[in-house]
């Protein structure tokens, strides 16, 4: 990653931002917006990225009777420093870093530490999601975001393991209704990879309602996606009962 110097030109400010952050957790430490200018022609035409620790906390006076938490600030005056300054040539904005300095007057911080940054404790997306998939599937989300990286991989078998014993217990209780009513009827599909993809039933009762009283279709998607993000429809044919379970699209759902 190239070293940050006057003249670099980024095509916004965010840019600028994103690569200066960047290139701070690689060398150990964070950096945050300090000031900014404003003109009615330029709109905000300065940009100062400062270190973490530049400037000095303000002395706050502590309040009487109370008990106050001392927190030492982790401001220690740092000059280190990334400054903007825009440009618009034939109507377009470039940003220019007019100054730079890599100078710290403290330690940086080891690849296992800059982590524990508040700039850098932060969940992504993608994380995001996977955790709140595992809550629904009944993981602690405390224990996941312990250690993401180890448990996200001890949950994905742990969630797989659950998945073939639903789809089993599924289709125990299939053959157990079997058994019980002769008129009980059901069926499913698979995958290339030899996965459910499909499964309806339909009780005896349910297909005598449906012969005597003739072909009525009612979908409810109300259920939305079950645990493993999947869609679920229930569809009604007279009085017979089905329940699809189908992968969900992107931008929309199809029943094959």
């Amino acid at each position: 990653m190239v070293v940050p110097y006057v003249g670099m030109v980024f095509k916004r400010d965010d840019d600028a931002f994103e690569y200066y952050g960047n290139f701070a957790r690689k060398n150990g430490f964070s950096v945050r917006k300090e000031r900014s200018r404003l003109s009615p022609q330029l709109g905000i035409y300065k940009r100062d990225f400062v270190c973490y620790r530049s400037g000095f906390a303000p002395v706050r006076k502590k309040p009487c009777g109370e008990h106050h938490r001392d927190r030492k600030s982790v401001r220690c005056g740092c000059d280190a420093k990334m400054y903007l300054s825009k440009e618009v040539v034939d109507g377009v904005s470039q940003w220019y870093v007019v100054q730079f300095s890599n100078v710290h007057n403290h330690e940086l911080l080891e690849d296992d530490q800059v982590r524990l940054l508040p700039a850098y404790r932060k969940i992504h997306e993608a994380d995001q999601e996977r955790i709140l998939l595992l809550s629904k599937a009944g993981f602690l989300i405390h224990r996941m975001v312990k250690n993401r990286n180890k448990v996200v991989q001890e949950n994905d078998v742990l969630l797989n393991e659950k998945r073939e014993n639903d789809i089993m217990e599924l289709l125990e209780s299939c053959n157990a209704s079997k058994e019980a009513d002769e008129g009980f009827s059901y069926g499913y599909s698979v995958n290339e990879n030899d996965k459910l993809e499909h499964i309806a039933w339909s009780y005896g009762e349910s297909v005598s309602a449906y012969t005597m009283f003739g072909d009525v279709v009612h979908f409810d998607t109300s259920y939305g996606s079950i645990t493993y993000g999947r869609g679920t429809t229930i569809i009604c044919l007279g009085f017979t009962e089905l329940c699809l379970v189908y992968e969900r699209k992107k931008s929309s759902d199809n029943l094959n």
